[in-house]
């Protein structure tokens, strides 16, 4: 999931290794005091690397504030509660990768949406822009691949437009399916559906609309 853990507790070394290796964490940080709690958050952002923390006590309150996702248990310290982004009310640490989760999910839904928003708008500049110059500029002509009418084009793409809007917000309120896997293999495969179809979506959308205005409306 990309998620590096780190141990922080007050613990000697000792005890803070046995308890480590138990649960799996090999990096851990013994006899930290609130100080050092709070430098290694913001160290380890200082190197551009996004901080989640769990915390229950006072202690934990500084490094909390100073993450960028502050998750304090609820049986935990009123210090530690108001300092955190949100409190887990089910004090469950392992919470956090459900958090973790969430915030990936809505991070790739983003780019997902902006993606093909911004290849969709570039393809339908694309096919009705050598239409609406093509008269001024008759080199342009040679771009109109759809073979629109300059009628029909610009209202094609305004009711495409009206459609693909509404057909969007099901995406955008579901949101995409996160499985555990490397971030560059996300934007890849992110990029090539979202991406690419943005740019062959408006093409076929904006043709059968304009086949379907000469038909029925003669255009």
């Amino acid at each position: 999931m990309g998620i590096r853990p780190v141990m922080i507790t007050g613990d000697q070394p000792l005890t803070a290794k046995s308890i480590s290796s138990e649960v799996g964490i090999d990096e851990f940080v013994a006899q930290a005091k609130p100080e050092d709690k709070y430098s290694i958050a913001k160290r380890e952002q200082a190197e551009s690397r996004i901080v989640a923390m769990i915390g229950d006590g006072t202690n934990d309150a500084p490094a909390l504030a100073a993450a960028d996702v502050g998750l304090a248990m609820n049986s935990g310290t009123e210090a530690a509660k108001e300092a955190a982004n949100m409190v887990d009310l089910e004090s469950n640490p392992a919470k956090i990768i459900e958090v973790v989760m969430l915030g990936k999910q809505l991070l790739m839904t983003r780019g997902a949406v902006t993606a093909f928003s911004i290849a969709n708008d570039i393809a339908k500049y694309f096919a009705i822009m050598p239409v609406l110059f093509g008269a001024a500029i008759p080199e342009l002509q040679a771009l109109n691949v759809l073979q629109l009418g300059l009628k029909s084009a610009v209202l094609s793409a305004l009711i495409f437009n009206a459609i693909i809007i509404p057909l969007l917000i099901p995406l955008a309120m579901r949101g995409i399916a996160f499985k555990p896997t490397s971030t560059m293999t996300l934007f890849l495969k992110n990029t090539l559906i979202y991406g690419v179809g943005g740019v062959i979506v408006p093409f076929i959308g904006i043709k059968l609309i304009d086949l379907l205005l000469v038909v029925v409306f003669h255009i």
